[in-house]
């Protein structure tokens, strides 16, 4: 009988573990991050003030009006503008959307939807697996301390930071400037 149990506990451990290393709570982000061009991209967009937990629930109301327009929505996106750490989650600022295919650009109804473009510029980047919706959360434990560090190291501003969901990855946008 004490084996039974024993091998149960050995087997629950070996799954919890093998889940870890899939959901990436073993990757070293450090190692992940570069500096390129990234953009241009087109932006649907909705503004989003308070909390950012809600970024989600928009996105996907966001990506629902666009197909029902005949639009595939992209990638989603968040842009934050604020520190979470240092602003007040009533007074956070963002702008929460898609991403449009480059065939979907003449389609947009401006007067319907906000669109702006994200130019072409030099980034700090930084990937992380997205395998389920407890990635985001994850990602933001990881990448985030990680990318603070190599922000402060190189003196460049940490805010804004976008957030680009892909359905493989979820890629850390920030574009470079100095404090």
């Amino acid at each position: 009988m004490k084996k039974i149990i024993l091998a149960g506990i050995v087997f629950i451990l070996v799954c919890g573990v093998g889940i870890m290393f899939y959901m990436g709570v073993f990757t070293r982000v450090t190692k992940h991050i570069l500096e390129k061009d990234m953009g241009p991209y087109k932006l649907v967009y909705v503004e989003q003030k308070g909390s950012y937990e809600q970024t989600q629930n928009t996105i996907q109301n966001l990506t629902d009006s666009l197909e029902a327009q005949g639009i595939s929505a992209y990638k989603g996106f968040s842009i934050y503008y604020d520190d979470e750490k240092k602003t007040p989650k009533e007074n956070l600022h963002s702008d929460v959307g898609c991403l449009l295919k480059k065939e979907d650009c003449d389609k947009i109804d401006t007067m319907k939807f906000k669109v702006k473009e994200f130019q072409m510029q030099h980034c700090v980047v930084a990937n992380f697996s997205y395998r389920i919706g407890l990635s985001v959360l994850l990602g933001k434990m990881k990448v985030y301390p990680a990318l603070e560090i190599y922000l402060k190291n190189r003196h460049y501003n940490k805010i804004p930071l976008m957030e680009l969901y892909g359905p493989k990855s979820i890629t850390y946008i920030v574009p470079i400037s100095y404090q």
